[in-house]
């Protein structure tokens, strides 16, 4: 089926600029971050992969990024010359009171801004409608279809909440015919794709742009109790391919068949990707991944973005200590949690530093 936003791929080949000047040695401005803004949650989902990165859930609910170093976090990103920013993180973005503020400044500052949220806490007022007016794109993650499933997966009384918020996001696109694409996020675990095709006809009803269906990210240590459930996956072909027929020219139900029938496998020995996609905490720590997230601090901190400025951070000799301890250190096929967000471009990595013989026979 039609997946017009290449979230089953990357998009690497679209920023040859970029790709060229790593090639050639030079330190260059990541391409993407995913950034977190608080280390709390209003919901308790079942699958949270935040629950691995210090998400404290309802008792992290005032830990948030202070919001004037996130305002110049945004501003030095679009100095730098990073092209897009993700307020996504480890756990919910709407706690944060500067969240809005911030999408707006990113987009001035020629950033693309996206936000991917539960959607509970969204303002419908004047502040969301401005919001939307300078996000690429906003995301819902909802992983279930009812009242009933809701509550059993996302721990929550509010779905009724939740679909009324993306009502809004859906009839506000519209009238104001804005350029944001509003979308639905299902992260697939075997407890709950009995959901899929529900939500695939949810989605078409409330009139989003897409419903996508992800794997579901776990530690090698199995800590959300999905890792050694992985082989599961290929039983739901059926089940994901009929969400697909839900499809129509303005609805794309996309399906991530690369990550979910990959059970967690890589065709690649490094990792190569973090000059490319970043990862910041909802307190403002600079990561590599978002799996050191509380974890091997010493090791993997890049640096404070709330006493230091992102540029200087980029800048100085630790951020490329950094970069190279993961590729030189970590051992991807033992240690990397599966269906990693930088796993498709560390695929195209790999194959642009290990070319096949005969390379010219194109």
């Amino acid at each position: 089926m039609a997946d017009p936003y290449m979230m089953t791929g990357h998009k690497m080949i679209y920023h040859l600029d970029r790709v060229n000047d790593w090639l050639s040695g030079k330190r260059i401005a990541p391409l993407h971050i995913d950034v977190g803004l608080s280390k709390g949650c209003n919901i308790r989902c079942n699958y949270c992969y935040g629950a691995t990165q210090e998400n404290f859930f309802t008792k992290g609910k005032d830990i948030y990024f202070p919001p004037d170093a996130l305002l110049r976090y945004v501003r030095d990103a679009g100095e730098i010359g990073v092209r897009s920013m993700a307020f996504i993180g480890e756990a919910e973005p709407l706690l944060n009171p500067g969240v809005y503020e911030a999408i707006v400044a990113g987009k001035e500052a020629g950033v693309d801004m996206a936000l991917g949220t539960n959607g509970i806490l969204l303002d419908t007022g004047a502040a969301g409608e401005r919001a939307l007016e300078h996000l690429s794109w906003i995301r819902f993650n909802i992983s279930a279809a009812s009242d009933h499933s809701y509550r059993r997966i996302h721990a929550s009384k509010e779905f009724a909440t939740t679909c009324q918020k993306i009502r809004f996001c859906v009839e506000t696109k519209k009238q104001r015919n804005l350029d944001v694409t509003v979308g639905l996020q299902m992260v697939l675990t075997p407890d709950n794709v009995d959901q899929a095709i529900p939500l695939a006809a949810l989605g078409k009803e409330l009139g989003v742009d897409y419903l996508v269906i992800k794997q579901c990210s776990d530690t090698v240590n199995n800590d959300i109790g999905v890792y050694n459930r992985l082989s599961e996956y290929k039983n739901f072909t059926d089940t994901l391919k009929e969400a697909e027929t839900h499809t129509t020219d303005n609805y794309n139900v996309i399906v991530k068949w690369q990550k979910i029938g990959r059970e967690g496998r890589r065709s690649y020995d490094h990792c190569l990707g973090v000059p490319f996609l970043l990862y910041s905490s909802g307190d403002g720590k600079l990561f590599p991944c978002g799996m050191f997230f509380g974890i091997r601090t010493e090791e993997f901190l890049m640096g404070d973005l709330v006493s230091q400025s992102f540029k200087q951070i980029v800048e100085s000799e630790r951020y490329w200590e950094v970069v190279k301890r993961v590729a030189d250190v970590m051992d991807v096929h033992k240690e990397c949690y599966a269906s990693c967000r930088t796993n498709e471009i560390n695929h195209f990595l790999w194959d642009a530093t290990h070319p096949p013989a005969h390379k010219n026979f194109v």
